[in-house]
């Protein structure tokens, strides 16, 4: 990178009521209030004292900057990444800023000349302040500091020589290292202590790196998400999930064979749909077929075809599911329970590109994507001698795990929204809604079957419903069984106790709404006003 290459069009980001570059927020101020704070500043705190607060934070200023441009691009040398401090100035709108000399001795030294016109600190002192009797262009020269000693790891000064508010035509600055200073490296020096400041730009960068890589990874999801089949995708938020889709985006890209392995019911084959939507196969086909839903010879004609007279019933000729995949993708689901005849012949397609029907001698050419699925442990069936190794390698040059439910406890509620809002639709209901005590109960229980399980077991909540609101009671019993239970909680106690504790455990729930805590227990307001005034408790 070069100094010359920054352009503000690509480096400032500017979106409603945010702008920044590459995630260092920044504001726009206006030089007549900035002038009007000079003024007070000085007038305030003193000359001195004002200046030595301006130079800090164009000190700092000047660090966060450099860290940022260290952060973002790679420098063709460190003349140049000391070169885009000054093109950052005039980025900014503080001057007109040209570089003159600019020298890096063998020993480390440090020199270079600039020239800063339409300085806008010396536009805002004069405006204020009226003419100065020594430069006034204090951020400025601290910006160029803090930029480059945060550059060259070790103190460099710069020093106005020349100023327009002191009535020089142009604004003149000299930055040396501390060393090259020599003795007047201490006299200079005492505007820009800042001990903390190294520290803190440090740790200001370190969070920016931080939040990129966060960034980064949502635009990722969100770019995956964007043309989605499925919504419910967008509804999950775990992080093992988020990892799913990143890695799914990114072989969708290429025409590489992929392994989708994950229990029963996780929805691989709507990550198999999402990997196809996101190719450059999309407008092509996508052909599923479920393995193990098939007995071995009607398997072998649906993934191949037969030509007419090929067995009895074969009238006609009949193209295979890999010929109707072509130029998209085919699914072969639960691909571990195919029969070992199968398995050669998937090897032949996958390693010749190319199909032969059954009772055919000619190859027919092939173009598909396979995509694979198995709830099976390959490796363990292959040592068993049951699933062809090579088959193995083949259709798994990529593989996607899709964690179960249980893993990713996160999604549950937001999966279980998401599948309301399709069946209020699809059951034609006025309304879903999930009553708030539901929540624990499906984020207690285990759900063997997966998102599938969940699905159902809301489906089945909606038809039982009355009202549209699912309560527990609307729910399996498998899955209140997981519900923590007053027995268990406490056999020793008696029954009253237990309806006590219970009654006052939702009660503090609802930081003492009664209304809520009735509705919530099952009962009428009166009812639990009894309960409460029985116990002793005040009733409000």
């Amino acid at each position: 990178m070069r100094a010359e290459d920054l352009r503000p069009e690509e480096l400032v980001n500017w979106a409603d009521g945010v702008l920044s570059v590459h995630g260092r927020r920044l504001v726009l101020h206006d030089i007549h209030a900035m002038a009007q704070f000079r003024r007070d500043l000085v007038e305030t705190a003193g000359p001195d004292r004002a200046r030595r607060i301006l130079t800090r934070y164009g000190y700092f200023w000047g660090q966060a900057a450099a860290a940022g441009m260290l952060r973002v691009f790679q420098w063709d040398s460190t003349a140049e990444l000391l070169r885009a401090g000054f093109r950052l100035q005039t980025i900014a709108g503080l001057a007109k800023t040209t570089v003159g000399a600019l020298e890096l001795g063998p020993d480390g030294a440090f020199h270079v000349e600039a020239v800063w016109e339409m300085s806008a600190e010396a536009e805002e002192h004069l405006a204020e302040l009226g003419p100065s009797p020594e430069p006034a262009c204090w951020i400025l020269a601290g910006y160029a500091s803090g930029y480059a000693s945060h550059c060259l790891g070790r103190p460099v000064y710069f020093l106005e020589t020349g100023c327009r508010a002191c009535g020089a035509p142009t604004c003149t600055v000299l930055g040396r290292d501390e060393k090259t200073w020599g003795d007047r490296a201490g006299v200079i020096a005492e505007c820009y202590r800042a001990d903390d400041i190294r520290d803190k730009i440090e740790r200001l960068s370190a969070e920016l790196k931080r939040r990129d890589r966060e960034l980064a990874a949502n635009r990722r999801r969100l770019e995956a998400l964007e043309t989605r089949d499925d919504p419910g995708l967008a509804a999950t938020r775990s992080k093992a999930f988020q990892d799913v889709l990143a890695l799914a985006s990114r072989v969708a890209r290429f025409d590489t064979p992929v392994l989708i392995t994950g229990e029963s019911g996780v929805g691989k084959e709507v990550l198999a749909r999402f990997i196809h939507a996101h190719s450059s196969r999309a407008s092509g086909p996508f052909v599923a077929v479920n393995c193990s839903a098939l007995p071995e010879t009607l398997l072998e004609t649906e993934l191949f075809g037969h030509r007419a007279g090929a067995f009895t019933g074969a009238v006609r000729d009949r193209a295979g599911l890999f010929e109707e995949a072509q130029a998209g993708t085919i699914f072969l689901d639960e691909i571990g329970d195919v029969a070992p005849t199968v398995q050669v012949k998937l090897l032949r397609v996958l390693q010749e590109k190319s199909v032969r029907r059954v009772g055919e001698n000619r190859t027919r050419a092939t173009d598909a994507r396979v995509i694979a699925a198995t709830n099976r442990d390959l490796e363990g069936r292959v040592a068993a001698g049951e699933f062809r190794e090579d088959l193995l390698y083949r259709v798994r040059v990529v593989e996607i795990r899709v964690p179960p439910l249980r893993e990713r406890r996160e999604d549950i509620v937001p999966l279980a929204r998401h599948f309301g809002q399709r069946l209020r639709d699809r059951l034609k209901l006025s309304r879903f809604v999930l009553d708030s005590t539901c929540l624990d109960a499906l984020q207690a229980y285990a759900w063997p079957g997966n998102v599938r399980e969940l699905e159902n077991a809301l489906e089945r909540g909606a038809i039982l419903s009355e009202d549209g609101r699912i309560r527990p009671e609307h729910l399996p019993r498998a899955v209140l069984e997981h519900r923590p239970r007053a027995a268990e909680i406490g056999a020793d106690r008696s029954l009253e106790q237990i309806e006590r504790d219970h009654i006052q455990s939702v009660l503090d729930r609802c930081r003492g709404n009664r209304s809520e805590t009735s509705r919530i227990l099952g009962i009428s307001p009166t009812t639990l006003w009894r309960k409460l005034n029985a116990w002793g408790k005040t009733p409000r």
